[in-house]
């Protein structure tokens, strides 16, 4: 006879979940019932404690059950509805991570945006460093913000032949969106 292993509670949350909190034989759902861990193929009969061997029940059904398993047709089911919930959790992953580095490329574009702004009102380029910088300010106050502040700081700071004006403009774009943000908060 298999020696029984136990479950982690993480992997009894996991099976939980997917199966909705729902006893996969009665179709009770918690709280109304207690719901318990089963193994599709008993652990008796070499069943293991992979998820695709694991299937929520409740107190009951799981007693009554015992060491029986599934029938071939409902143990095929049952792993073919895991496996279709698994392969859709992959693709909403594959969907996440697609989306995740199309808003990257967007940020780099708005802050190319706000650089090229600064190179077109100053005559200078930024550096690799000043362009981080451009990308954290349109992160925390939007290419809009950022741009009018850029303007803003360009006519009240920028001295074209100086370059610690050049300098003193670039900084002061994010202690302007602060102020403006600031000013805002306080109008409300």
């Amino acid at each position: 006879m298999a020696e029984r292993k136990g479950i982690s509670k993480k992997t009894r949350f996991e099976v939980f979940k997917r199966d909705s909190f729902t006893c996969q034989y009665c179709g009770r759902m918690a709280p109304d019932v207690v719901l318990e861990i089963d193994h599709i193929k008993p652990v008796a009969s070499g069943g293991n404690n992979g998820m695709l061997n694991l299937i929520t029940s409740c107190f009951d059904c799981n007693r009554g059950k015992g060491k029986r398993k599934l029938t071939d047709k409902e143990e095929i089911k049952k792993q073919q509805e895991q496996l279709r919930e698994l392969n859709k959790k992959r693709e909403q992953l594959e969907m996440m991570m697609e989306w995740r580095e199309e808003l990257e490329h967007f940020r780099v574009l708005q802050a190319e945006e706000v650089a090229n702004s600064f190179k077109s009102k100053t005559g200078y380029g930024v550096t690799e460093h000043g362009f981080r910088k451009i990308e954290n300010w349109v992160n925390e106050f939007g290419l809009i913000e950022v741009l009018d502040c850029l303007d803003i700081s360009v006519s009240q700071y920028f001295v074209n032949g100086n370059e610690h004006s050049l300098d003193k403009t670039f900084s002061y774009i994010p202690r302007i969106c602060n102020v403006r943000r600031r000013q805002n908060k306080e109008e409300l």
